[in-house]
């Protein structure tokens, strides 16, 4: 696990739209954020038993956050839906297929000159973008290297 983000920016989101940040929705919150991978709902639920968390409070509550922008759903390679917490700001997500690892980039200039060349290329007034890379991580792939050596 990783430190999450400041909760006082996700308090600021629901207080703009009247919503209440119950302590539920904050550890929901803090698995997320804190997660150094993609989770499932049921994996959420599960960590989340212990302090008095349902998996129904979870669902919900995921799908508020994501409702909200605030958990980005991304695909494993075997076609489970998970959750991961980007980051406050612009970042897109790139995602292990196989154990799930996520690491952030922001694709500035790139995704930027894409955006541009499709606008001009289909006429469209291009105001936004959702881009998810998925591949295997160094220590997948070291592991899966270490398999076909024996």
């Amino acid at each position: 696990m990783t430190d999450p983000p400041p909760t006082h920016d996700i308090e600021a989101v629901f207080r703009e739209k009247g919503i209440p940040f119950t302590r539920q929705r904050r550890l929901i919150w803090e698995f997320f954020a804190g997660a150094d991978r993609a989770a499932t709902i049921t994996e959420a639920a599960d960590a989340l038993r212990g302090d008095g968390v349902g998996q129904a409070t979870v669902y919900r509550t995921v799908t508020l956050f994501s409702d909200l922008g605030l958990l980005a759903r991304v695909q494993d390679r075997r076609g489970d839906i998970c959750y991961t917490a980007p980051p406050i700001g612009h970042s897109h997500p790139l995602v292990c297929g196989v154990c799930r690892k996520v690491v952030r980039f922001d694709g500035d200039g790139d995704v930027r000159d894409l955006e541009a060349r499709l606008g001009a290329e289909s006429g469209f007034a291009i105001y936004g973008h959702h881009l998810e890379v998925y591949g295997i991580c160094s220590e997948c792939r070291t592991a899966k290297d270490g398999d076909h050596a024996g």
